[in-house]
């Protein structure tokens, strides 16, 4: 059997290495691509983005080898948002749209109300908008040291959210999954709404949790990667055969 690329985008303050405890439990013909964002993890020394544009031209160039063959997409949150951006200009470029794509804790960008305020608020009250989410530990800002490198990431990536303006795009042919959390209390618009964004088919699944139900439900996540993933893959060689 072929493999297939998975591509991993991080939500906000998060380095793409929180994926990669993912690769014990996905089958061996999925290829774990974790995408690190500019101002983390092996790319610290790189400026941060001033905006979700800049970073989507950023990723482009990262990911233009895999965009040859079969391949997939994940982001969660802000990395749900990136995905959205980035599929666009994929498109845009001529290049081959990803078999699957899956969208994780954020709801459709044209029905999505999103606080856009957070990341000027003052420290104390930016930091208990980051806990209230989840998915963060308290003590990295209970150190300076942590806070000090922590908390500029934190608030780019919440301005990049913050500032974004959503544009009315036409539908792509895209395999969409969209995964949501049943508790995540900062989910607006519907589930639903992700239809309007494809001609081709889009599967809601819903898990127990909150808005890191990623972690929570992790082994069920990765059941429901292994299972889409090894159909794709299945559906190509028959294709082929």
């Amino acid at each position: 059997m072929d493999s297939i690329p998975l591509l991993c985008l991080p939500y906000a303050g998060g380095s793409a290495q929180v994926y990669k405890k993912w690769s014990r439990q996905l089958d061996p013909s999925i290829q774990l691509i974790p995408i690190e964002l500019a101002g983390r993890g092996s790319r610290m020394s790189e400026p941060l983005y001033e905006d979700i544009h800049e970073a989507v031209k950023d990723i482009l160039h990262l990911i233009r080898d895999y965009t040859q063959n079969q391949y997939a997409l994940f982001g969660h949150s802000m990395g749900c948002l990136i995905a959205y951006e980035l599929i666009h200009s994929i498109h845009a470029a001529g290049w081959t749209l990803p078999s699957v794509v899956f969208m994780s804790g954020y709801g459709a960008p044209h029905s999505s109300h999103v606080n856009r305020e957070i990341y000027q608020l003052p420290d104390k009250a930016f930091i208990e908008e980051v806990l209230s989410l989840g998915g963060t530990s308290a003590e990295l800002f209970e150190h300076k040291e942590l806070r000090d490198v922590f908390m500029p990431i934190l608030r780019a990536d919440f301005k990049l959210v913050g500032t974004y303006k959503p544009e009315i795009k036409r539908p792509l042919p895209l395999h969409l999954i969209v995964m949501n959390g049943s508790e995540d209390s900062s989910l607006y618009g519907t589930s639903e709404d992700w239809q309007s964004q494809t001609t081709e088919t889009c599967k809601i699944v819903n898990f127990e949790g909150g808005h890191f139900f990623i972690h929570e439900r992790e082994q069920q996540v990765v059941a429901l990667l292994n299972d889409t993933l090894l159909r794709t893959l299945a559906a190509k060689e028959i294709i082929h055969s």
